[in-house]
């Protein structure tokens, strides 16, 4: 075994905490994937909802306002709270920016061949009108679904 000392230094740029702040493209993907937060919270939202939903007694005959009461609070006090309002409303702004900039990303990392002769792509405007047209059918499907059980 050799024993024969390296005195290189390797050269380590010095690195600011907001180097993603100088350049636009760099923000731009530290803010979409930022959004991740707000998709914790409304997902940590829903599983506190469903786990105060089972936790109410719905086996009696009668339904009381005490037999549901956990899931009561939940709607009326926890999701009546102008906090929990305003951190939803941000929730749903981040999910809105973080899928229209999915679905600009999509024809990019996605490449779909017209037909399996060819090697022409399908346009990235059907692409991306296509995913648009799929999110409304689903927001529209959901609204149906919400409103049909009022």
């Amino acid at each position: 075994m050799s024993e024969v000392k390296n005195f290189r230094k390797p050269y380590n740029p010095p690195v600011e905490a907001t180097w993603w702040t100088k350049n636009p493209f760099y923000f731009r993907y530290i803010m979409r994937e930022g959004t991740c937060l707000c998709a914790l919270f409304v997902a940590l939202e829903m599983l506190l909802g469903i786990f105060l939903f089972l936790m109410c007694d719905l086996d009696s005959e009668i339904a009381t306002s005490q037999s549901a009461a956990p899931y009561l609070w939940y709607v009326q006090s926890f999701l009546g709270n102008p906090l929990i309002m305003l951190l939803n409303l941000a929730s749903l702004g981040a999910v809105l920016f973080h899928a229209v900039t999915w679905f600009a990303l999509m024809p990019k990392a996605v490449r779909v061949f017209m037909n399996k002769n060819t090697t022409d792509l399908i346009p990235e405007s059907f692409t991306m009108i296509t995913l648009y047209a799929i999110m409304a059918g689903a927001t529209v499907v959901i609204l149906i679904a919400a409103f049909a059980t009022m």
